[in-house]
């Protein structure tokens, strides 16, 4: 996503870099942002982006959710304390995490009011679970 200075909402993407559902078809929201699982397994979330904080703006907070809770270890923070000035930040986390049929992902913004921007997420099955 190009820029955003959302709260309390999930960030939404512009596109779709790549897209392969070779099980019982999971989706990948571009407006509302959410993953939808398609088959059960092991997964690899990865994101990464761009932080924008001046002097005095609020930290930027963002949590990995599974089915629309955030997952406290997944935590990505940015914030800057100087008394003037302002930082760009590039920083991404990964998590593995199991996923039923159905289950969901998304980016959640606790605070994204200094700005992020060039967003990019990206979900992979690593194991599939034989059904």
């Amino acid at each position: 996503y190009d820029y955003t200075s959302i709260t309390g909402q999930v960030i939404p993407y512009s596109s779709i870099l790549y897209k392969s559902t070779g099980f019982n078809n999971g989706t990948m929201g571009t407006t509302n942002g959410t993953m939808t699982c398609g088959h059960p397994g092991t997964y690899t979330a990865t994101w990464s982006l761009f932080a924008h904080d001046d002097a005095g703006e609020n930290l930027v907070n963002i949590y990995l959710r599974k089915n629309r809770k955030n997952i406290d270890e997944s935590l990505h923070q940015s914030y800057f304390t100087g008394s003037n000035g302002r930082v760009y930040e590039n920083g991404g986390r990964t998590l593995v995490l199991y996923l039923d049929e159905g289950d969901t992902l998304d980016l959640y913004c606790d605070n994204c009011s200094a700005g992020i921007f060039r967003t990019t997420f990206c979900v992979s099955l690593s194991t599939f679970d034989p059904i």
